[in-house]
């Protein structure tokens, strides 16, 4: 598997390239820009972009959509029917969707947007803006702060092994660094 981690300094996001080892169909999750080291990552070890995951609709992590689609013929995978006035294919709780034989596990986690979800792929977790190292996302109010939690209390917390966790922002985390170390989780729910 080519894994590739792409810093963007648009919002201080990361996406995140995925695809196999000899070539073929890739995924791209919340391209917020999309620039010269992506397109060269894509094209040095001859992936094509057919898939684009989204944690959320935040314009930090999709703004590089509208670029993609000039180059590629790539589907939009989204909690929103419609994303930049394109059509997305809608997902939701507990969904697999099939890239091509990479299989992701998609968990909903509204609070930091309504929209927000989190994809797993085997012992990978890519959560957007809902986990980060260290702490959650952002939420508006207390209610959606004590709905990130418990969400990803029910629905991650609850997974028995250690997972690495890719957040949107900042450095990535392991499932067992979080349950140990992350202060949001010690709060009552």
């Amino acid at each position: 598997m080519i894994f590739y981690h792409h810093p963007s300094s648009f919002g201080l996001t990361n996406s995140y390239l995925i695809g196999p080892d000899n070539g073929g169909d890739a995924i791209i999750i919340d391209p917020g820009n999309f620039d010269n080291s992506i397109l060269n990552a894509i094209e040095e070890n001859n992936l094509y972009l057919r898939f684009i995951l989204l944690t959320h609709s935040h314009e930090s992590h999709i703004k590089g959509i509208t670029t993609i689609l000039k180059i590629y013929n790539a589907e939009i995978y989204s909690y929103r029917q419609s994303i930049l006035d394109y059509e997305a294919n809608k997902i939701r709780d507990f969904m697999t969707i099939d890239c091509n034989g990479f299989e992701f596990e998609v968990f909903e986690t509204p609070g930091h947007t309504g929209d927000s979800l989190i994809f797993r792929y085997k012992k990978l977790l890519f959560t957007g803006d809902t986990l980060l190292a260290g702490s959650i996302g952002s939420a508006p109010d207390e209610y959606a702060r004590r709905l990130i939690i418990s969400s990803i209390k029910e629905k991650i917390l609850s997974i028995r092994e250690n997972l690495y966790i890719f957040p949107g922002h900042g450095p990535p985390t392991s499932l067992e660094i979080e349950r140990k170390f992350n202060t949001a989780f010690k709060e009552e729910v």
